[in-house]
């Protein structure tokens, strides 16, 4: 099955291409804040259809616009209307609230489509800027095509392209194995048959070497060049500490796509448990969220599938024989059931119940479905 994939290469440009990816950069940033000053224009009485200048409007106005490539800028007002289509969708679960401008200190980027830049082995061209010299350190396959491509600047001043390109991703041998996952802050994940991840913590080990960076920077005089410097060392350390976490994520959940055909999880409530004071830190540092996405979008390219259960079930607190212990805290380890005198480790009972669970459901989803088969064919 043909499926979208993104590859993303690190690139690196030489002086005269930074002075032009960063003038693109700056253009696609200065339309997409005058959009957002145009929709933050509305007012009901004075303004109720603010006017929405496009991007050839713009350019033809503005000289220095036309120094870069009218694709940039393009697709950054396709960017700012699906934005508007998304904020007025009534059908939403989550709202999506007021646009915010963007700043030139965080991350920057631009898009491109397929007729605007082309890969050849370790340079890939880009249109108004030329070849940029970029290491391509996966191949590519023969018969994909061509998306698009990302150009990004991260903050500790690292340039990267991502080229989206349409492939065949060909689905995984079926293992015949289920697993229930329940994960956590002390032990990253504990499966049902028994194997844990332990959580790794990038962000809780490195907290003092950051803390005495962000010492260093704030005693550095606000626009000298070595508060610059110190604010680029925070920067690489952030970003070292995103690299390192992504890396033991992609691993983690790439092994589990490889072993399993259906992967039972938590639908955790993250957003609201990020409010708690004790705990955000720790749960922010482990990235569920990030770790669920993974999971979800390479179990669909493999033919293998995630199924979220129900984040009010009561994992932990159900004893094997049925008996629900409604005392328990979230400090007890482990706990012996009144009822049969079992001794239930708290994080392998909840993955093992998770794993009950979703096979229960997805029995009666599937004798429904097979229930109304049999009245169509009827």
């Amino acid at each position: 099955m043909k499926r979208l994939k993104a590859y993303k290469f690190r690139l690196y440009p030489n002086k005269n291409q930074e002075i032009l990816l960063n003038k693109t950069f700056g253009c696609a940033r200065y339309f997409y804040n005058q959009q957002v000053a145009t929709f933050n224009s509305f007012d009901r009485d004075t303004n109720p259809k603010p006017i929405y200048e496009t991007a050839t409007q713009i350019r033809n106005k503005i000289e220095w616009m036309r120094e870069v490539s009218a694709s940039a800028i393009q697709q950054k007002e396709i960017d700012f209307k699906m934005f508007k289509k998304q904020h007025f969708n009534l059908n939403r679960k989550s709202k999506v609230g007021r646009p915010k401008f963007k700043s030139k200190n965080n991350k920057q980027s631009f898009r491109l489509p397929n007729q605007k830049f082309k890969l050849k082995e370790n340079k890939i061209r880009i249109e108004k800027i030329g070849y940029i010299r970029v290491k391509v350190d996966r191949e590519l396959p023969i018969d994909c095509k061509f998306m698009s491509v990302t150009v990004i600047k991260n903050q500790s001043g690292e340039y990267y392209v991502s080229v989206l390109v349409e492939q065949e991703i060909n689905h995984k041998l079926k293992t015949n194995k289920d697993v229930g996952i329940d994960l956590g802050v002390k032990t990253y994940s504990t499966q049902s048959d028994g194997v844990e991840i332990n959580n790794p913590k990038f962000f809780s080990k490195n907290q003092a070497k950051l803390k005495r960076l962000q010492q260093h920077l704030s005693r550095k005089e606000k626009g000298s060049k070595r508060r610059y410097k110190c604010k680029l060392k925070v920067a690489k350390f952030y970003q070292k500490i995103t690299n390192q976490r992504d890396f033991f994520l992609h691993n983690y959940s790439t092994q589990l796509v490889n072993n399993y055909d259906n992967i039972f999880i938590e639908d955790l409530g993250v957003k609201d448990m990020l409010e708690s004071k004790l705990m955000s830190k720790s749960i922010a540092d482990a990235s569920w969220s990030k770790f669920i996405t993974m999971l979800e979008y390479k179990a669909k390219w493999y033919g293998k599938t995630v199924h979220k259960i129900d984040r009010y079930f009561p994992s932990s607190k159900l004893c094997s024989c049925g008996v629900k212990n409604q005392e328990l805290k979230l400090s007890d380890r482990e706990w012996v059931c009144r009822s049969c005198g079992t001794i239930n480790q708290r994080d392998l009972l909840a993955a093992q119940n998770i794993l009950k669970e979703g096979r229960r459901s997805l029995g009666d989803i599937t004798n429904v479905e097979t229930k109304v088969m049999k009245s169509m064919n009827r």
